[in-house]
């Protein structure tokens, strides 16, 4: 049976500074994204019957980002074979995962719109979409969808999930901002600056969410052990509760992976991941783009 597979990779926040709230709810900010090698994964079978999507089983179809743009598809009706999501990518944790699953549908959908178009669409389903439309690594800021692109730094990343469900989560972290959470967003332009010269790393990473997410008792816990397993630098992703420690070494960052093994703990989940380039030209997706139109 023929199958095509493409990855859609996670992203971490390198700082993230919410500069102000705006006159329509949203908010201004400015971070910087960083897409890294972990990913969830996309197959297409060959079944010779009428498309069919298999999403992840704890998302309802409703609510279901890589559904919603698959079917906005214009051809949507001819489509065959099997799609199939498999998350690997801890699922609303600060990484990404439903925006990148979202990017990469985006280009099946419209296999013909270039990035700026397809960059638009995306603003429609989520503000980190058009990031993973590029990739790689971009300062991003007004809602997050205004991106810079820069040369990709070289990262590893210890990243630890705690298991908590925070209920409505960017909502409740946004309307618990105060004013000390608020800043011109110089700290990530400074942080910008410095991977852009590849000369260090940052003496620390901002997140305008830090202070609400360290008061949850399991993330302050997973902050502590990594601080204690030797991580310098530590800070959380978008809005959590993903957090993770930035090295610039593989065996820095298998040192501190191997004490978060000893320390094992069901209250969290962990991954070792690097810094990964834009995607630029993507044989798999336009083989299962083309593969699901005959």
């Amino acid at each position: 049976m023929h199958r095509l597979y493409a990855p859609t990779p996670a992203k971490v926040n390198l700082g993230l500074e919410i500069v102000r709230r705006r006159n329509d709810g949203y908010h201004d900010l400015v971070t910087l994204f960083q897409a890294i090698s972990l990913f969830d994964i996309v197959e297409w079978t060959r079944t010779g019957k009428q498309f069919e999507y298999i999403g992840p089983s704890t998302v309802e179809r409703e609510g279901d980002l890589v559904w919603r743009v698959l079917s906005s598809a214009p051809d949507f009706a001819t489509w065959t074979g099997r799609l199939r999501l498999s998350k690997r990518i801890p699922i609303a944790a600060g990484l990404g995962g439903g925006s990148s699953d979202a990017a990469l549908a985006l280009r099946l959908a419209f296999p013909n719109a270039d990035d700026a178009e397809l960059s638009q669409r995306g603003a429609m389903f989520g503000a980190d979409v058009p990031f993973f439309i590029h990739g790689g690594t971009a300062l991003a800021t007004g809602t997050g969808t205004d991106l810079t692109p820069i040369d990709t730094p070289k990262l590893w990343l210890v990243l630890v999930t705690p298991s908590i469900a925070i209920p409505e989560k960017t909502r409740s972290l946004y309307s618990g901002l105060i004013a000390a959470d608020f800043s011109d967003g110089a700290n990530v332009r400074d942080i910008t600056l410095t991977f852009t010269r590849q000369s260090s790393l940052p003496e620390r990473l901002p997140n305008s969410f830090a202070r609400q997410l360290l008061d949850y008792p399991v993330i302050r816990y997973a902050y502590d052990r990594l601080k204690s397993a030797g991580a310098e630098i530590v800070t959380a992703s978008g809005a959590g509760p993903t957090l993770y420690a930035l090295t610039r070494s593989h065996q820095e960052t298998a040192a501190i992976a191997a004490q978060l093994a000893e320390q094992a703990s069901g209250d969290w989940t962990v991954h070792v991941a690097r810094s990964i380039g834009s995607r630029g030209d993507d044989p798999p997706v336009r083989a299962i783009a083309a593969a699901l139109r005959g």
